[in-house]
């Protein structure tokens, strides 16, 4: 889910993409861009935008990816993706974003922002994180002041500030912070305004505290978790009348066919493959990690077990199909 305008109304986002002619808010940790057809439909259409006939239905996937904390642009597409000049292809490893990197697919160009603050962040002070288990995305807060998005695209002279949210794990050398790039612009690393300089830092507000690290990685598993439930929802609607089961090994094979193209590869192993479940119990069940994730969420999903002899055969349904 994101939000996309063409003004520049007060929004909210992990992420947003600014065009010449559109702005797009980011307020899931993924999104996919290409184009819509009768087929599909995608985060962000850029050939609605304007990026030409270049685009493929999935060209690019923008991501936060947990392990390494940073932003990063799968390449789906055929045609590829510039990023910061340099073209990328589809089988090449996620390319990492910072703020304000240039991005062109097709014929459309568009800079990739961060907050100034955390993606989960928001005002300073006691942060309390709400239960996830209620419907609804989970949006951050900000208090942003934002230019027009219109005009042209020009590469603004950079600065550097440090921030330890994005750090980087595969950077060498000293320091304990990423270099991000961003201009002065209130609410998001970009242009217009009067460059704000970088705070002084001391070691008592260097980054944030691993309590917190730690509480955003959870929040964004849960978006995670929401996602990947959400589509699973979907086709147990779609497949199953009232008061029906659906096998899953079924469900898996249903899964697979419609997002294993689409999810992340990580998220394709986590919950599509029994790789990170090496036990004996996951042997034979590819959907081993999905079957432990839906038992998590009793109240949307009934899990059924029948044994043959020494096979087990689990079966769900939504609790709306049987109630």
């Amino acid at each position: 889910m994101g939000t996309a305008t063409a003004g520049g109304d007060v929004e909210a986002g992990f992420a947003k993409l600014q065009g010449e002619d559109f702005e797009y808010y980011m307020q899931t940790y993924s999104i996919v861009l290409g184009r819509n057809s009768k087929k599909s439909t995608v985060d962000v259409d850029l050939s609605s935008l304007g990026g030409g006939m270049n685009i493929s239905r999935h060209h690019a996937r923008i991501f936060y990816d947990f392990a390494r904390r940073r932003f990063a642009l799968e390449v789906l597409g055929k045609n590829g993706c510039l990023v910061e000049g340099v073209l990328h292809l589809p089988g090449n490893p996620p390319v990492k974003l910072d703020s304000q990197d240039l991005l062109q697919i097709g014929d459309k160009e568009f800079y990739f922002l961060l907050p100034v603050r955390s993606i989960l962040g928001g005002p300073l002070g006691p942060r309390h994180y709400p239960n996830h288990s209620a419907a609804g995305p989970v949006v951050p807060h900000y208090n942003y002041h934002l230019a027009p998005a219109s005009g042209s695209l020009v590469k603004k002279p950079r600065r550097d500030y440090y921030d330890e949210e994005f750090d980087d794990e595969d950077d060498v050398g000293g320091g304990g912070g990423k270099k991000i790039r961003r201009d002065g612009y209130d609410g998001y690393g970009y242009s217009g305004g009067k460059p704000s300089l970088p705070a002084p830092m001391d070691k008592k507000s260097e980054g944030r505290s691993r309590v917190d690290r730690d509480a955003d990685n959870l929040q964004l598993q849960q978006l995670e978790e929401k996602d990947v439930v959400s589509s699973v929802a979907t086709v147990l609607s779609d497949l199953c009348g009232p008061g029906e089961w659906m096998p899953m090994e079924k469900l898996h094979a249903e899964l697979l066919e419609q997002y294993s193209s689409v999810w992340h590869h990580s998220r394709v192993r986590r919950y599509l493959t029994s790789e990170d479940w090496p036990g004996p119990e996951s042997k034979g069940k590819p959907w081993y990690g999905l079957l432990m994730l839906l038992r998590k969420y009793p109240e949307h999903f009934v899990i059924n077990t029948r044994s043959k002899g020494r096979v087990t055969l689990e079966f769900v349904s939504l609790v709306s199909l049987l109630s």
